[in-house]
């Protein structure tokens, strides 16, 4: 599969906000410390800084006159008068690192030398953990194991980091790392469904695109829709593709695919893409699931593969079942949820869950799957098990009509896929997050999509 690697951020400019705990505030926008630096009211990645709206790295470039040109700008010290820095030489707010002053907001002290914020020391010189690592004081090309950061070869022209002009997302695509299990086999299985999405348009013999803004009855704020820009298949990756609108409502050329309460002539403020096996009669009972995937970053989005059941043989939901392969949220990098939903005709349903904490769960390629046996479903991430559900056992909620007549049901029979984005809803909890601003959140987001590399699904031989 053929990959390509665009780099972007995001800079917003404006009043100071009220952010949610563990935000901070940078003009008009909210934004993690982990993740971002607020640099003259403009959002930059970690370590970055701007220059008239652009985001630049100061080890490469430096701002003159409101102009970016070639070459590492000179790190500005505060010299105190004495030979030796003390804490209360330095002006408000600055540290000592040596003998010299600086502004922690901007530079990092490593090795008693000055460097870029997110930079480290070799020797006399700076330099990104994420190309290089120190090795017995010389410079050595590629992370140490120890930094934990992903590879990415150097450039011969370093790029230069520009905001958007509009309130369009950025699309900020990487190239997926090896991680889960490439070779496409495992032993005593046989791979009987695959998409590997090395075409140039989505597959339509295996995805059906689903079309409504019903919000999944979870008040969610987007409508899907069958657009080039929402859902597409571009450099060996499937996209799934959240963009702001302000207010859309289904037109003539969009075909509602599901008008529950008289959705199809709502309006919401996001359109996204929503693609599903169903249609295409594509779906398994037991076996082993995985799906390579990048996963959206941004506030209030909610990416998602998951599975239905291709019949609502004990009902309609959530009696039939579904399975949550992954989910998460956005306010959430390190975290990726698993779920099973089951019990009883809603509201008579409940579920089982587990959150798994995991760093670079956002910015790093991963494979998530399940193995589902008549004894257990196993969802796993990179082959590693994170959650375990135990199918011999009666899945009644003990609420309503039982719909049930022995163990494993509803998982006893044949389930289907599907990807989405979804925005905002039910899944954001407001006294944790903060309550949902369409215009305002949406301009925090730095990938606003669910890029998937390739999809499997194995049987036993």
């Amino acid at each position: 599969m053929k990959f390509s690697k665009i780099l972007a951020c995001v800079g917003f400019i404006g009043s100071a906000v009220a952010c949610p705990p563990g935000l901070n505030s940078c003009g008009k926008a909210c934004y993690s410390p982990k993740l971002y630096s607020c640099d003259k009211d403009v959002l930059c990645p970690l370590g970055m800084r701007s220059c008239m709206g652009a985001c630049y790295d100061p080890n490469e470039y430096h701002c003159e006159s409101g102009n970016l040109l070639l070459g590492a700008e000179p790190i500005p010290v505060y010299i105190p008068p004495t030979n030796n820095a003390l804490e209360n030489d330095c002006p408000g707010g600055q540290q000592v690192c040596g003998e010299d002053c600086y502004d922690p907001n901007l530079y990092t002290c490593d090795n008693n030398q000055l460097c870029p914020l997110g930079m480290k020391s070799c020797s006399g010189a700076c330099y990104s953990p994420k190309e290089y690592h120190c090795e017995s004081g010389s410079l050595v090309w590629g992370p140490s194991a120890n930094d934990n950061v992903p590879v990415n070869p150097p450039a011969s022209n370093p790029p230069v980091y520009n905001p958007p002009v509009s309130n369009s997302p950025v699309n900020n695509n990487t190239p997926p790392p090896s991680t889960g299990n490439d070779s496409k086999g495992y032993d005593g299985y046989k791979l009987v469904f695959s998409d590997e999405f090395e075409g140039d348009s989505l597959d339509r013999s295996k995805w059906t695109p689903e079309v409504n803004c019903w919000g999944g009855g979870n008040a969610e704020k987007q409508c899907y829709v069958d657009h080039p820009e929402t859902i597409f298949v571009k450099d060996g990756q499937l996209h799934l593709k959240v963009i702001y609108k302000g207010s859309y409502q289904l037109n003539g050329s969009d075909k509602c695919t599901l008008d529950n309460e008289g959705s199809c002539s709502w309006a919401q403020p996001f359109i996204s893409g929503r693609v599903n096996s169903k249609v295409n009669n594509l779906a398994w009972k037991y076996g082993k699931v995985r799906v390579k995937a990048l996963l959206p970053s941004g506030p209030f989005l909610w990416p998602a593969i998951w599975m239905l059941p291709q019949d609502d043989v004990y009902g309609t939901w959530a009696a039939s079942g579904e399975i949550d392969i992954m989910e998460a949220r956005g306010q959430d990098p390190e975290i990726i949820s698993h779920a099973i939903h089951y019990g009883g005709q809603w509201p008579n349903n409940t579920y089982s869950d587990k959150l798994v904490t995991m760093a670079n769960a956002q910015s790093d390629w991963h494979v998530y799957g399940i193995d589902w046996t008549e004894d257990s479903l196993v969802f796993s991430i990179d082959d590693k098990p994170t959650f375990t559900v135990d199918l011999n056992r009666d899945f009644y909620s003990g609420k309503g009509d039982n719909p049930y007549t022995g163990p494993r049901q509803p998982f006893d029979q044949k389930f289907h896929l599907l990807f989405n984005v979804a925005v905002g809803g039910g899944f954001f909890d407001a006294g944790k997050y903060g309550e949902f601003d369409p215009a305002a959140h949406s301009k925090q987001w730095t990938r606003p999509e669910l890029a998937i590399d390739w999809v499997r699904v194995y049987q036993k031989a």
